[in-house]
């Protein structure tokens, strides 16, 4: 009895489901595996991420009288954070247009403040 249930069940399942606009979605190897490598991994973002960082790290050291030592770089998805001081505005500046020429910036959020000695 619990075999005829059984198989009457599958087969209300597998009518209804033909029923259905578009019927069952067929997926093959290929399919899966694009689905797969759309959207990148956590670490492959975090790679992403330290290697932006890295360049516009990179990117600031080559800015002539600019003093980035004191100047801490964050990346997250195209974003750069520029955190810390610089002895002055125009210094400022600079470390924000530097910033935005690396390739792969999108935008820079130039938290940078002008260092106050006695601090």
């Amino acid at each position: 009895m619990q075999t005829r249930v059984l198989i009457f069940t599958m087969t209300a399942v597998a009518a209804f489901t033909m029923a259905l606009p578009g019927g069952i979605p067929s997926t093959s190897a290929a399919d899966s595996s694009s689905l797969s490598t759309d959207a990148p991994s956590k670490k492959q973002l975090r790679a992403d991420n330290r290697a932006l960082s890295h360049a516009v790290r990179k990117s600031l050291t080559k800015v002539k009288g600019l003093d980035s030592s004191h100047i801490n770089v964050l990346a997250h998805g195209g974003v750069i954070t520029l955190a810390g001081t610089a002895p002055d505005e125009a210094q400022i500046q600079s470390a924000g247009t530097a910033a935005e020429n690396v390739g792969g910036v999108h935008r820079v959020d130039n938290r940078l403040t002008v260092y106050e000695p006695g601090n």
